[in-house]
Order: C-alpha cells, then sequence, then structure tokens
C-alpha cells in the first residue's frame, strides 16, 4: 500500500491533540505537532525518522538506538570480498541530528500503550503519539544445537549481523592457507534476505580467486534449490569461479 505525504502527515499527527504530555521524558518542544518515537535507527528507523523530519518538520521526532553508528549489514559481505573496509560500511547518526531528530542512546524495556509511553531499560520514559518499532533482528542461539555456548559463537562466526564478526571473519579467511576450505551453510527459507548467503559465495569466491587459487568453497543449502537470482548465480559460479565451488 502507498501513501501520499498529506495522508503520512495527517496518520502520524492524527492523535497529537488528544495525548497528555505530563509525565513523560520528553525530549522536543512543547509546540510540536506530534511527538513520534522511533526504536531503533537501523535502515528502518533511521530513514523513518529523516523522512518524517523531512516531510513534517513540526512533528518531534526521537530514535532510541543502544548503538552509536550504523555498520551497513547489506554491504558487508564487500568487506568479505576485500572489495570494502569496515569504514567504508560504516555511518554514524550525524545526519538524523541534523535533521532535528532527537537520538537517545538506550534499550527499550518496554512499550506502555495505554499510556503512550516507551519506558527504557534506566528506568526513564519518552512520551508519544505515535511509536514506530524497528529494533533489527538477531540470532535465537538456543535454537541452534552446538552453537548455544560463548566459546562455539567465538569459533563459528556467521558475521550475518555486521560489526565485529564480519572483521573477524575476513581475518580467518586472510589466514586461511591456499588450498584451504571454506564452508557456507544457507538456512531453509524464509531467512532475512534471500539473496545474501549465494552473494557471500560469490564475494568469497572472488577473493580465493585473486589470492588463493587453490581454495574451494562447500556451500550446505537446507533449501532443495537456489532461492534467489538463480540464473545469475549460476552463471558466475559456471563462469569466472567454475571449478571453486561445489
Amino acid at each position: 500500500m502507498t501513501i501520499t505525504r498529506r495522508e503520512f502527515i495527517k496518520w502520524v499527527s492524527a492523535t497529537a491533540g488528544a495525548t497528555a504530555f505530563a509525565g513523560c521524558a520528553t525530549t522536543g518542544a512543547g509546540g510540536a505537532a506530534g511527538r513520534v518515537v522511533v526504536i531503533g535507527a537501523g535502515y528502518g528507523g533511521a530513514t523513518t525518522a529523516k523522512y518524517i523530519r523531512m516531510w513534517a518538520p513540526d512533528i518531534d521526532v526521537t530514535v532510541v538506538e543502544r548503538g552509536t553508528e550504523l555498520v551497513s549489514c547489506p554491504m558487508s559481505n564487500l568487506v568479505l570480498g576485500g572489495n570494502a573496509t569496515m569504514q567504508d560500511i560504516t555511518m554514524g547518526y550525524g545526519g538524523l541530528r541534523d535533521r532535528g531528530v532527537h537520538l537517545v542512546r538506550g534499550e527499550v524495556a518496554a512499550i506502555d500503550a495505554v499510556k503512550h509511553e516507551v519506558r527504557l531499560a534506566d528506568g526513564s520514559t519518552l512520551g508519544y503519539d505515535r511509536v514506530i518499532v524497528s529494533p533489527g533482528i538477531d540470532f535465537m542461539y538456543d535454537q541452534i544445537p552446538g552453537l548455544n555456548n560463548t566459546e562455539a559463537q567465538n569459533r563459528i562466526l556467521h558475521a550475518w549481523k555486521a560489526g565485529p564478526q564480519t572483521a573477524a571473519l575476513r581475518k580467518q579467511l586472510e589466514a586461511m592457507r591456499d588450498g584451504g576450505v571454506y564452508v557456507l551453510h544457507i538456512p531453509m527459507m524464509p531467512y532475512r534476505c534471500p539473496p545474501g548467503p549465494y552473494e557471500r559465495i560469490c564475494q568469497v569466491a572472488d577473493y580465493f580467486r585473486k589470492t588463493k587459487p587453490k581454495s574451494k568453497i562447500i556451500v550446505l543449502d537446507s533449501n532443495p534449490d537456489i532461492v534467489s537470482k538463480k540464473g545469475l548465480f549460476l552463471a558466475a559460479w559456471n563462469g569466472m569461479y567454475k571449478g571453486m565451488i561445489d
């Protein structure tokens, strides 16, 4: 469904006049047309906050984020292939501040839909007229046999959540001998970003082709067939990476 800019502004500010401001730790001016609290400053949350301020600058926008910067997950495979650095895919939140977005670093503990409050882990609250929840995803290690302990998680790097594991996996690939084997498991659909694992195969293969041509990649795919852009990926694997990927 698509909405117009006018419809969006009406939706965001519809309840502004009916919600009390008292008793909450607000961060904006009292004359704002409405208050929006966005939980999470990833692609979804940061983009939403940006466009609310662009389209309706009289609306007070607060973003709650536990991190200090965004590390791009979609671009992180480029780091594994040596075609980008961690610095290239890391961005600060200065652009949001420049647009008048209030940034609160913290962890959300609860949302009170009756009182229209977001409660943080430190006990403080943020009042809102609209709340947008965009916290991203995380791993449920208790669902993965063998990985539900710190030692295993430090040894077997998934690097699907961009950050320290991305850099660590890149170092593992660099340290691997020419003629070594890299094994990648693709889970059963649905999972986040269907082409992601196949893109990673290509990026690692590109690195091996340039620096470790005797190395191999073994793909353990839980799906009966390639689930995204099959023709594109097969063309790469059977072309420039021929003989390298099983």
